[in-house]
């Protein structure tokens, strides 16, 4: 086998190798994964940190007790948390449904 013959056969067996590589890596890098910065769960509050754009992050806080969501964006030129959103959970869940639902409700 001579030296060019040898290098082909190298080049050919680390694409391979390669390919594999990425095969196996591939889903990991194109499935969407929610990731959660910092969560702390004390008692009916559960707090929650997450990037909700590019260079921003907000604050979320669950009120189990009052079944409430509560979202918090930081504003960096006042140096304060300002309030984004706010939800009444159970009527955030009940405006679903099939249309036979919404009729029962009077929709």
């Amino acid at each position: 086998m001579s030296r060019i013959q040898l290098a082909c056969c190298c080049l050919i067996a680390s694409a391979f190798a390669l390919t594999g590589l990425l095969i196996t890596s591939w889903p990991m890098s194109v499935t969407p994964q929610a990731q959660a910065g910092v969560v702390l769960n004390k008692e009916t509050l559960t707090l929650l940190t997450a990037q909700t754009r590019r260079d921003e992050e907000a604050l979320f806080i669950l009120d189990n007790l009052n079944e409430k969501l509560l979202i918090y964006r930081l504003n960096l030129a006042k140096r304060q948390l300002e309030l984004a959103g706010a939800a009444d959970l159970p009527k955030l869940f009940s405006e679903g449904g099939t249309e036979k639902q919404r009729d029962r409700r009077g929709r």
